[in-house]
């Protein structure tokens, strides 16, 4: 007889493999969910063995240095599958992330407002022409490296580096759309650079040549045959929204509340645009996308471990509880004032009290994902902020004030983003400043966790 075959166990596979007790080939995806058409979750373990050195590629090694710190900062660490925990997607079940019908307010008389904030049109774009050779270098760059840096998931990472360019290739504005985070993503690499104005230049010009033909799609209602390439793209237009500092060209962003709450608000309408598709998503091949927001919906067994290696505060649900007396305890608007009845006294605390809600959900996720966050886990809480609620921030109302100082948090949790990173502190010392004197003792406990101090 023979000498037996070795055999490498592992422990890396993907859930689907795992709960249907089949050995997986470790790809991305797996072999064994092709062949029977299901969604594969697997995220490929880190090479730990291999020096930086070794494992740069040649396109790596020819950047320069300063490019490379910059890119070391930007780049999530990647887990294996063991270290996220033991969890298999439910293609059937419902979205949690996504809001019912009857939870979302369609207050706005346009679906198009929530782009306004944008350039209309290329001429916006300080009359930069196209630049094939240009393009060619952002799309590299997007396919070899901006893609990484969107998500820590590698599920997720393919939908970017694959699903969405495949959008492209028959939907221009969705290529408009990667090549403008690919020339922001450059900008943010080259910021000591001279080239980081051609890059500014360059994601102005495709931003704003995308959302010209996307505003025409969306001025009709969306259709089952669009929504996906539109979905792509207003994705692209949440994380651009984010990078307001670096397309200007300061370290700060110039009205941090302001520019929080416009992010809310396109966050916002682009979902009532996509809410009669979003329940769809999980049967696509964007399904991901989902899966990674939604944790507990796909979570077979909660780990406790992962739980423990949470980015939150050890007290966060004490300080919620907190909160929500504070919420309780509210004197908002009495129905003595002029021009408020006792139903709009009710209905006022009711925002406040629903934002408390979707700020635990949100605290759930981030808790379920242990050291592994992923962005839209944190901004779902903004998904379902009434007009009123926008209003009080905007005018600067405290409770609005000390609720949006406490989700500053959670977004400390995602600072490791490029284009987030700064955000959460800058937005709290914003709050600081226009605090009432009586009601900074509420951000004491934010200050602790986001400024450390």
């Amino acid at each position: 007889m023979g000498p037996r075959r070795s055999h490498r166990k592992s422990r890396n596979g993907c859930p689907e493999c795992k709960l249907r007790r089949l050995k997986c080939d470790e790809r991305y995806p797996c072999s064994n969910c092709v062949k029977h058409a299901i969604q594969c979750s697997y995220v490929a373990p880190v090479d730990r063995t291999e020096s930086p050195a070794s494992s740069a590629s040649p396109a790596t090694q020819s950047q320069p240095q300063s490019q490379l710190q910059a890119q070391a900062q930007v780049n999530p660490p990647v887990y294996s599958h063991s270290q996220l925990g033991s969890y298999a997607p439910t293609p059937n079940s419902s979205y949690p992330g996504i809001l019912a019908n009857s939870e979302i307010e369609f207050e706005s008389d346009g679906t198009l407002d929530f782009v306004g904030i944008l350039p209309s049109s290329p001429q916006d774009a300080l009359g930069l022409k196209e630049d094939w050779g240009l393009d060619l270098e952002l799309m590299h760059h997007y396919c070899t490296v901006t893609c990484n840096t969107l998500t820590i998931r590698e599920d997720v990472r393919h939908v970017w580096r694959a699903i969405m360019p495949t959008e492209g290739y028959s939907n221009k504005y969705v290529m408009h759309g990667i090549l403008a985070i690919a020339a922001v993503h450059r900008a943010y690499l080259y910021s000591a650079s001279a080239q980081k104005e051609k890059y500014i230049k360059a994601s102005a010009y495709h931003l704003a040549t995308g959302l010209k033909e996307f505003r025409e799609i969306i001025a009709s209602p969306v259709d089952p045959e669009n929504w996906q390439p539109v979905f792509c793209f207003a994705s692209m237009i949440s994380v651009y929204l984010c990078t307001v500092p670096i397309r200007l060209g300061v370290p700060q962003w110039p009205n941090p509340i302001t520019n929080v709450i416009d992010l809310f608000a396109s966050i916002k309408g682009m979902q009532a645009i996509m809410n009669p598709f979003l329940p769809s998503l999980r049967r696509t091949q964007l399904a991901p996308l989902a899966n990674s927001i939604s944790l507990e919906s796909e979570m077979r067994v909660h780990s406790p471990s992962l739980a423990a290696q949470s980015l939150l505060p050890a007290d966060i649900w004490t300080q919620i509880a907190r909160l929500q007396q504070f919420i309780d305890d509210y004197p908002f608007s009495p129905p003595s004032t002029a021009g408020n009845s006792p139903e709009k006294y009710s209905e006022h605390r009711k925002d406040y009290e629903s934002a408390l809600k979707f700020y635990k959900n949100s605290t759930r996720q981030l808790e379920l994902a242990g050291p592994n966050v992923e962005v839209g886990m944190v901004f779902s809480w903004a998904y379902p902020l009434s007009k009123q609620f926008h209003e009080d921030l905007r005018a600067n109302h405290p409770a609005a004030l000390v609720v949006l100082a406490h989700f500053c948090v959670l977004l400390q949790a995602v600072d490791h983003f490029w284009y987030l990173h700064g955000m959460a502190r800058q937005v709290l010392e914003d709050i600081e400043r226009q605090m009432q004197p009586g009601f900074r003792d509420w951000l004491v406990w934010p200050r602790r966790w986001v400024l450390g101090r």
